[in-house]
């Protein structure tokens, strides 16, 4: 028996989808050079992102609040915070309702953002070069609007008006 041949699904061409695949690809792209980048100092994308929550709330926060804005799970947030606990960058109390935990940066943490926060610019204007300033902006801007979209209640689509 042979291969056949034209046998293809027809697929209608769509702008949203070809724009989705090819986010998705820098998505996954950036997200291994980011791995690699961050590893340097054994952290992750993730560990950076909760050093910088920490660092522009300024005070303490709850390690709830943390999930919220990073967009991960409570279990993630935990074991990120360990890590970086364990790394001396982060402290986490007890409040009087033991279940909620605060966290704050350390001595340490607010001087390993002060060393590092210039490379990891670095590293984010190499990893978008490609675009000007303007562009730079417009993306930002856009994904935004991906953002709020994706926070939204999530239930069946209205129908036509």
């Amino acid at each position: 028996m042979g291969l056949v041949k034209k046998r293809r699904a027809p697929i209608p061409k769509s702008v949203a989808e070809q724009a989705l695949v090819r986010l998705m690809r820098v998505g996954d792209r950036l997200w291994r050079q980011s791995d690699e980048w961050f590893h340097r100092w054994e952290l992750t994308d993730n560990h950076y992102n909760v050093l910088r929550i920490l660092n522009g709330a300024g005070e303490p926060i709850q390690q709830v609040e943390i999930g919220r804005r990073m967009l991960s799970s409570r279990a993630n947030v935990t074991k990120v915070i360990d890590h970086l606990e364990g790394m001396g960058l982060v402290r986490r109390e007890g409040g009087e309702d033991r279940r909620v935990k605060w966290v704050e940066l350390t001595p340490s943490g607010v001087d390993f953002l002060a060393r590092t926060s210039a490379e990891v610019i670095g590293f984010a204007e190499q990893a978008l070069g490609r675009l000007t300033r303007e562009e730079q902006a417009v993306l930002f801007e856009l994904l935004g609007k991906l953002l709020e979209r994706e926070q939204e209640p999530r239930g069946p689509s209205p129908g036509p008006a």
